[in-house]
């Protein structure tokens, strides 16, 4: 029998005391890590990847002057950048299909849900601190939250078609209640901060007298259409037309 002893099972019954069990029966036979032909092929493709460029630049120092070499510098560090961008885009573009709804998943949810998704597609459009209040002593929950540059955030929720007589003073004062600084108005500026963002999101229509009032109030309405298409993945940077100031670069 081995002096050491093979682990099979944790004796603890948690795989994180299973994984430190193997390591440590690894690191007494000598195993742990890989070996040195595991790890050549990447060692001599990072090799050739720092001098390959490194040796066309002295070669071209030497053989066509100091300018040639930086102008090839230049446009190995361009191609280099503009590689790095696309694969932080492309990397983005991934995060931001993981989070992404149906209109069917959006009307099969309750109300919390409904700001659940809200809420996890604010956080990846750049909003942070997202979070829920309580409003009303009726129980009405509300969000909120701020970009990194100091941008406030309200949102309401409706739910299903608007009628006329929802609107008026109870959205108005609903939205400003929810604001980060309670005295600051939608459209106001607080030392120096850029105005606060109202929304009112539904999963469905809007009437008309509501879209004059969020328009008189500085209120921005997500209606359904719109919705569907934040939900699908697009920036609700880019369909609300907010600036360049609240859009990620890769939604530019």
């Amino acid at each position: 029998m081995s002096d050491v002893w093979s682990l099979r099972r944790s004796p603890e019954g948690t795989r994180r005391e299973h994984r430190r069990q193997e390591e440590l029966q690894l690191r007494l036979r000598g195993q742990y890590g890989p070996e040195w032909w595991e790890v050549l092929p990447a060692f001599a493709a990072l090799t050739i990847a720092v001098g390959l460029p490194l040796s066309l630049l002295g070669w071209l120092w030497v053989r066509a002057g100091w300018w040639a070499a930086l102008l090839a510098a230049a446009a190995l560090a361009y191609a280099v950048r503009a590689a790095v961008l696309r694969r932080r885009a492309a990397l983005t573009r991934k995060r931001r299909r993981a989070v992404c709804f149906t209109l069917d998943q959006v009307d099969a949810a309750d109300d919390r849900a409904f700001r659940r998704i809200v809420g996890r597609l604010l956080v990846r459009d750049g909003w942070v601190d997202v979070r829920g209040v309580r409003v009303n002593d009726a129980g009405v929950v509300h969000l909120v939250g701020q970009r990194p540059g100091g941008r406030r955030l309200g949102v309401a929720f409706e739910r299903g078609v608007e009628s006329s007589g929802q609107d008026g003073p109870r959205s108005a004062a609903a939205l400003r209640s929810v604001s980060a600084t309670p005295d600051v108005q939608p459209g106001e500026t607080a030392a120096g901060d850029p105005p606060a963002l109202l929304l009112v999101v539904s999963s469905g229509s809007f009437a008309r007298e509501r879209v004059l009032w969020a328009a008189r109030s500085d209120v921005r309405l997500v209606d359904r259409a719109t919705l569907e298409r934040w939900a699908g993945g697009e920036d609700l940077a880019v369909l609300l037309d907010l600036g360049t100031d609240d859009v990620l670069p890769d939604s530019a």
